[in-house]
């Protein structure tokens, strides 16, 4: 498969953590691609692309712009911003895959990040500090969804270990914690919108695991929803293959004649359907990216059947 096809397998067979991935660096690669001939030819855009999409701490602002407190999270300012963002939501997000399953990581950065938004918002608006500030600031990044999902991690594994270049294995509660210090004690040091939506991301994601671990899930309403969009859904087979048990006993030449003419099981449909469950279980329990070469290419022939 070249490498579009490996992306859109990666996409629809993959796990919901690659899927965000896969979102974020498909935006940030369209809006500069749209950015780069206006830089090219030294012309002004016509229309801000990244500040249509912003979320903006005055309320006047975001009054035109209410989509921000969702879109922004899928923003990143340049090559670094998206990098750092991405290595961490994968390193994390790996976590919370295995301790909690797929279908929960997209509530956690989705929520995660509306709810930095918020705090973003609300300390903008309320500390003095930020006065002068409030009417021309605006925050993108992923951030606060990844510091989300990063507290999620710590929370429901805190004795999980990452190695660190020169530090080796680090316990990642030690880790989130040293990222939530560097947060506070940055807010005065420039980025203060940035650094007060992770704070508020880190506090949503040690939230929801606290709650999910005394039994209320704050992910159901995206259930719900994900019912009637299916993007963040399993895949399911287009193959289904029904057919029933053959009688071999009978008790006339008649009904011998009627069943030995009754066309049996297709084999090959019986073993190309057992082919894809084994590939699919396969899937579910360790992602896209741990099939073979050949098992990929297999899904992508068995796509394009009616």
């Amino acid at each position: 498969m070249n490498i579009w096809e490996d992306i859109k397998w990666q996409y629809t067979y993959g796990s919901n953590l690659i899927r965000l991935i896969l979102i974020n660096i498909g935006v940030f690669i369209i809006v500069n691609l749209i950015s780069l001939p206006f830089v090219l030819f030294s012309k002004t855009a016509p229309f801000d692309l990244v500040g249509i999409f912003s979320l903006y701490a005055s309320p006047h602002n975001f009054m035109y712009h209410p989509w921000g407190i969702f879109t922004y999270m899928f923003l990143h300012e340049g090559f670094w911003h998206i990098l750092w963002n991405m290595l961490g939501l994968y390193w994390f997000g790996q976590i919370v895959l295995d301790m909690i399953g797929k279908p929960k990581i997209v509530p956690i950065y989705l929520y995660g990040g509306m709810f930095g938004g918020l705090v973003y918002m609300l300390a903008y608006n309320l500390f003095p500090a930020f006065s002068n500030a409030v009417y021309t600031s605006s925050c993108i990044g992923a951030s606060a969804s990844v510091m989300a999902i990063a507290f999620a991690a710590a929370t429901i594994a805190p004795e999980y270990e990452l190695r660190l270049l020169f530090f080796g294995n680090v316990k990642i509660k030690w880790i989130a914690f040293a990222y939530l210090i560097l947060d506070f004690i940055n807010i005065q040091h420039g980025n203060a919108g940035g650094h007060i939506a992770h704070i508020g991301g880190a506090f949503f994601g040690f939230m929801y695991i606290r709650l999910l671990q005394n039994g209320t899930d704050l992910a159901r309403p995206f259930y719900v929803v994900a019912d009637y969009f299916s993007t963040f859904s399993e895949k399911k087979s287009k193959l289904k293959v029904t057919y029933k048990k053959q009688e071999y006993a009978y008790s006339s030449a008649q009904t011998k004649q009627q069943t030995n003419t009754q066309a049996p099981p297709n084999k090959e449909l019986v073993n190309k359907q057992e082919k894809l469950d084994a590939i699919l279980d396969k899937i579910n329990r360790s992602s896209y990216d741990s099939l073979t070469k050949e098992e990929k290419e297999f899904l992508f022939k068995i796509s394009q059947e009616d």
